[in-house]
């Protein structure tokens, strides 16, 4: 269940968002993830929200997704 719950937060990012953390050969950090960003040309938005991750191992793009909500909307029920 807890994979189930977890592949919802990345489906309610953006497409290029979502795109970008599901073509990241995990384990990455922050600055992995800002960089393949930044080659795929991701727009600024995209750019600055991927920046404010934590600096830490991300394991999947589930993983960076369910912090990326944490940040803007709050924990997770």
């Amino acid at each position: 269940m807890e994979t189930e719950s977890k592949s919802k937060f990345i489906r309610e990012l953006p497409v290029e968002t979502q795109k970008i953390l599901n073509n990241i050969a995990y384990p990455v950090n922050r600055n992995d993830i800002v960089g393949q960003a930044k080659k795929s040309g991701a727009i600024p938005d995209i750019l600055r929200g991927l920046g404010v991750l934590p600096d830490r191992q991300y394991n999947s793009a589930e993983d960076a997704a369910e912090e990326l909500h944490i940040i803007y909307m709050g924990i997770p029920a």
